[in-house]
């Protein structure tokens, strides 16, 4: 299993040892049946017994932490989980290499390069001797085969002749 650090437990909740994680991934807690800590002799599971959301972080309960001094031994710890269990996001999606297949125009090129302006994930591809930069966005996305490393685009009219024609 490959885990990956989500955050850390930042302080007690409650009087039968509940800890609250504050994370800084997203993941799927609805899934997670255990975390993962470290100790002084490597990694050591705790089973959960419950997991909810909160307005400070997460409400974690663990198996065998039933009281606040057994919780309070935990404080600070960084907690990892399966990474299975972690959210993929686009920016985390490696597009280096994917073909950009253009509805109108056909294929534009191989992704060079990913950037994140903070609105959203922006591809650029070389074709012939201009650069391309493509919003990716859901709605222009028509298809996507991960295998041959295609990216099948609807670009919206006009978005490529701007970088096509030529001034």
């Amino acid at each position: 299993m490959d885990l990956s650090a989500i955050g850390y437990f930042s302080k007690t909740h409650g009087i039968n040892g509940q800890l609250i994680l504050k994370a800084n991934k997203d993941f799927y807690f609805e899934d997670v049946r255990a975390v993962f800590i470290e100790t002084q002799t490597g990694v050591a599971p705790y089973f959960v017994k419950v997991f909810s959301e909160s307005n400070n972080g997460f409400i974690v309960h663990l198996e065998d932490i039933d009281s606040i001094e057994k919780a309070k031994l935990l404080i600070g710890k960084e907690v990892s989980i399966d990474t299975a269990l972690i959210y993929k996001t686009e920016e985390e999606f490696d597009w280096m290499g994917f073909e950009i297949i253009d509805k109108k125009f056909g294929v534009l090129g191989n992704v060079f390069s990913v950037s994140d302006n903070g609105h959203q994930v922006l591809l650029s591809v070389k074709h012939g001797e201009k650069e391309i930069i493509l919003p990716l966005v859901d709605a222009f996305i028509e298809k996507i085969d991960e295998n041959a490393k295609k990216l099948f685009f609807n670009a919206p009219e006009g978005l490529i002749d701007v970088y096509l024609d030529d001034i």
